[in-house]
């Protein structure tokens, strides 16, 4: 199906190209009436976006909608996501979010997230923290960037939980080494107060740099003031850091 995804963006295809564009969807239409799960949710999204297959929101919801009543946890993700937004079906939170919670258990990272979301903001769902933590906790152990942020404050502020810098530290290195500039910042402003051990002003430095590089408010102006705290050594090392993370990796010394 990757092949399939790559040629339907190019314009002008060759007959042959056509020929195993066909072929491609035939197959998947052949699995799917057999009964796959996996070709229902594929040949779904096929539907969904109108590629190899005409476009109709009914058609990818019937065949999301199969592949989710076979216990498929990615396509009871799509047919959640579809309630919400009244894609093929009508809108309806309350079954979008039973969906929700099919995928979440069926290990969906970006479901559990959601979850998480719901119970914390108590939409469809009473308020429930402890509830919010326990999802989150799955997404965040999958390497869910938003989720390990999301614990991250939980634990720096107490929220539910008991203070622990540590933690809270531990989470948004995780997430801040994914890239997630609100992570960085908040990860700068912890080194920067000295939060969970003592302050240090390099890898302030550095995460308020790596914030600042994807324009997060205030991150630069930090950034600017961090620097001054650093010898011109500390600063080289700072940047190799930053080179580092700029990788997707993370520091081996945090």
């Amino acid at each position: 199906m990757r092949t399939l995804r790559i040629l339907l963006v190019l314009g002008g295809l060759a007959a042959a190209a056509v020929a195993q564009i066909e072929g491609s969807v035939a197959a998947l239409v052949a699995a799917a009436e057999a009964g796959s799960a996996e070709a229902q949710n594929q040949l779904g999204l096929l539907h969904a976006r109108g590629g190899g297959v005409a476009q109709s929101d009914a058609e990818a919801a019937r065949w999301i909608r199969a592949a989710a009543d076979q216990g498929h946890a990615g396509a009871a993700f799509n047919l959640a996501m579809l309630y919400a937004v009244g894609r093929g079906v009508g809108q309806d939170d309350a079954e979008s979010a039973q969906w929700m919670r099919r995928a979440a258990e069926g290990g969906i990272a970006e479901a559990q997230f959601q979850m998480g979301q719901l119970y914390n903001r108590g939409a469809l769902f009473p308020r429930d923290n402890q509830e919010a933590h326990r999802w989150m906790l799955m997404a965040a152990d999958q390497g869910h960037s938003l989720a390990q942020e999301f614990l991250a404050v939980m634990y720096r502020d107490g929220i539910e939980v008991e203070k622990d810098h540590g933690q809270a530290r531990e989470w948004y290195r995780k997430s801040a080494a994914g890239g997630n500039a609100s992570a960085q910042f908040g990860l700068a402003e912890m080194y920067s107060k000295g939060e969970g051990a003592d302050r240090d002003d390099l890898r302030a430095y550095v995460y308020y740099s790596l914030a600042a590089a994807a324009d997060f408010p205030k991150a630069a102006k930090l950034r600017d003031k961090a620097v001054k705290k650093l010898t011109p050594e500390e600063r080289e090392t700072a940047e190799g850091m930053i080179a580092t993370l700029g990788t997707g990796s993370p520091l081996a010394e945090d």
